[in-house]
């Protein structure tokens, strides 16, 4: 920081960032002059008919030992001064404007010496110089085509004008959207436009390239000064019966099925079981992709008989109706090996994925007396713009917005009340599908005593409770487990009516559950704090960042550059400290803000304070692990607790589904364990 400024072109890397790849270089350059040097000397060249290509690689000699101690120079230089302080590393263009000419030679010389090696023939008997020299150019042409991919990867679009930062940011990254809008439609197109909008404005008014990034978040997570909102535990009045850990668990296994077959094969890995699902499987099934054009085409429905294996019979299961599931219905038999211990009737499957229309299920699920909605969570890119889409004033809507949610009455008494766009448009498709399909009715009717449940894990988690509020007009009884839903999903004031419904679990340091507009401000914010603060350069800062993720550092001083805040431990945090903790729309954590020695920084985008925050939904129920046991421990928390991102190495595997159904088993067990005891005890 700031980004190298070469060619009269902003560059996606720091004059700080060649440390590493120029030493890279070297040594990759150095064995290959090794590897040449053997050639002259194990395969005297004179001594063959192949002589003209010795100046060639003589040549290319010469180049490759200018070029190493260039690239020797340019680490010494690159790797001087701090991350924020530049002037040390003024001579690091020069330097790519001596090495240009040199790199044009070395293409050009390659070019020649490829022509004459591969025309040329071995020169007799025990001379084997030409076929070495080839191997000597494949491998050349090895390190010309890693300096190309090299200079892909940091290749800006926006040359150095002197624009607006807004402007620039936004159109730097509405041109790399530009790839994935290939072969899409209007309302993606429409999308990604929105989310380049959303991803820009978090760098505005400043220059970051990616290794900055990556090195703030180093020092953040290594700082001393990190504080997060307590977990506090939440007062309810009565906890509704089915909102225990132990039906949690069990409709945890419907939120992870409905993945499809990669989430089968992940969790039962084993030739036995990809063996039964090829068994399954329906190829080319009906001939789908032959169909006439009169078939729908935009929702290829299709009616497939299941069958399971009783007592070794085959036994038919009836039709379900399946909508765009792939020509073998590879999703479609994975659900139904995931469910076979299990008394359940897939009534509806469609695995249709667009923008804010996500796959889902309906199951009615007989051994719980109960018709179960579940619904797909993050798995392909349309999921990810769905996601990120996190925007108070592009990505939110009022309720009243929603035909069916102006009806209730219930769901903003306290206040306006406003929801995430793209979840609420996916929760508005599938309650439109269902509706059209006439699906719950048919289900109802055959089984009138059972209870609706909605269930998702991640984006599922947050469609589902927002198609839970949009059942309920019809549905009172229907609930919600939502499992790590993100932490957008709805405003403050909806939360009282949404509790009623959704219970939502939360394990770890999950950091999509934590996610939202201000935590990431805050969390950028943080970064800033700590890169301005740090005197260090930014290798060491990779270096010693990384390794002391997995290992005790051997350093006694600090990584972070930022003042420890003195706390005694006598006084202990006050209720005053703790709400404005969970409360406090500028980041926190990362220096003391009466400290002169570290001013804090002005904030890039003070207007992300004056936007609504959304919280996760429904009542929270949080599950991590105790620190000196290793029990598990849930706590019934409020959703503001989760207002700011924790950073810790397993912020990405704490939302997977395998560590919910971790937490969830132990819960459960630790739970029952005290039942037990407390049972046995006289009364």
């Amino acid at each position: 920081m700031p980004s190298l400024v070469a060619f009269n072109r902003q560059w996606n890397i720091g004059s700080d960032d060649f440390v590493f790849p120029e030493i890279t270089e070297a040594l990759v350059r150095l064995s290959w002059v090794a590897f040449g040097v053997s050639v002259f000397v194990f395969h005297f060249p004179l001594a063959c008919s192949t002589h003209n290509l010795t100046l060639q690689l003589l040549g290319l000699l010469v180049i490759n030992v200018i070029t190493i101690l260039l690239a020797i120079l340019t680490a010494v230089i690159s790797a001087r001064g701090t991350i924020m302080n530049s002037q040390p590393r003024k001579l690091i263009p020069r330097l790519l404007y001596i090495r240009l000419p040199i790199f044009i030679a070395e293409i050009a010389l390659t070019i020649l010496a490829t022509i004459h090696a591969f025309k040329s023939t071995n020169g007799g008997e025990g001379c084997d110089f030409a076929t070495i020299a080839r191997v000597t150019i494949i491998l050349e042409w090895f390190l010309i085509f890693t300096a190309f991919a090299g200079l892909v990867i940091v290749f800006h679009l926006t040359e150095n004008e002197l624009e607006d930062s807004a402007s620039i940011a936004q159109k730097s990254w509405s041109r790399r959207m530009r790839i994935f809008k290939i072969g899409q439609d209007h309302s993606m197109r429409v999308a990604l436009d929105d989310l380049a909008i959303l991803i820009s404005s978090f760098f505005v008014d400043s220059d970051l390239v990616p290794s900055d990034v990556v090195a703030g978040l180093l020092l953040a997570y290594h700082s001393p000064n990190n504080q997060y909102p307590p977990v506090k535990d939440k007062e309810h009045e009565s906890v509704p019966k089915w909102m225990n850990l132990k039906d949690a668990e069990y409709f945890l296994h419907h939120a992870t099925c409905v993945y499809g077959w990669p989430t089968y094969i992940l969790y039962n890995c084993g030739l036995k079981s990809i063996y039964r699902l090829f068994r399954k499987l329906q190829c080319c099934g009906r001939m789908r992709c032959a169909q006439s054009p009169c078939v729908v085409q935009q929702q290829r429905r299709e009616r497939i008989e299941l069958t399971e294996l009783s007592n070794g019979k085959l036994v038919k299961k009836g039709k379900s109706m399946v909508v765009e599931d792939n020509c073998c219905y590879c999703n479609t038999a994975a659900v139904v090996l995931a469910n076979e211990a299990r008394n359940i009737d897939l009534q509806f499957m469609s695995f249709r994925n667009r923008v804010y229309e996500v796959p889902f299920a309906v199951i009615a699920d007989h051994d719980k007396k109960s018709i179960v909605i579940t619904i797909r969570g993050s798995c392909s890119l349309i999921d990810l713009v769905t996601d990120l889409s996190l925007e108070d004033e592009l990505m939110t809507v009022d309720v009243d917005q929603d035909a069916t949610l102006r009806e209730d009455e219930e769901i903003d008494k306290r206040g306006d009340v406003r929801v995430h766009r793209g979840m609420l448009r996916s929760a508005r498709y599938v309650f439109d599908t269902l509706n059209k399909n006439k699906i719950l009715n048919d289900l109802f009717i055959s089984n009138p005593s059972y209870q609706l449940v909605v269930c998702g894990h991640s984006l599922g988690a947050g469609v589902g409770s927002l198609l839970t509020m949009l059942l309920k007009q019809e549905y009172p009884s229907v609930i919600c487990y939502a499992f790590a839903p993100p932490g957008c999903v709805i405003s403050e004031f909806g939360q009282d009516e949404m509790e009623k419904y959704v219970m939502s679990v939360v394990s770890g340091d999950d950091i999509v559950s934590r996610m939202s507009f201000q935590s990431l401000h805050r969390l950028r914010e943080r970064v800033f704090q700590e890169l301005l603060a740090c005197q260090r350069a930014k290798y060491e800062i990779l270096i010693r960042g990384v390794y002391q993720l997995f290992f005790k550092y051997p350093w006694g001083d600090e990584l972070s550059g930022v003042p420890r805040i003195s706390a005694s431990p006598d006084s202990p945090t006050t209720p005053d400290i703790e709400s404005a903790l969970l409360t406090r729309r500028n980041s926190y954590g990362a220096s003391d803000p009466t400290s002169e020695a570290s001013p804090t920084p002005p904030q890039r985008n003070p207007n992300h304070n004056k936007r609504l925050q959304l919280y996760v939904p429904g009542r929270v129920i949080y599950l991590s692990a105790d620190q000196d046991t290793g029990a598990t421990v849930e706590t019934w928390i409020d959703p503001k607790c989760l207002s700011d991102v924790k950073l810790s190495v397993s912020v990405l595997s704490d939302h997977l589904p395998a560590a919910v159904q971790k937490f969830l088993n132990s819960a459960a067990i630790t739970f029952e364990q005290r039942e037990e005891i407390v049972s046995s005890q006289p009364v």
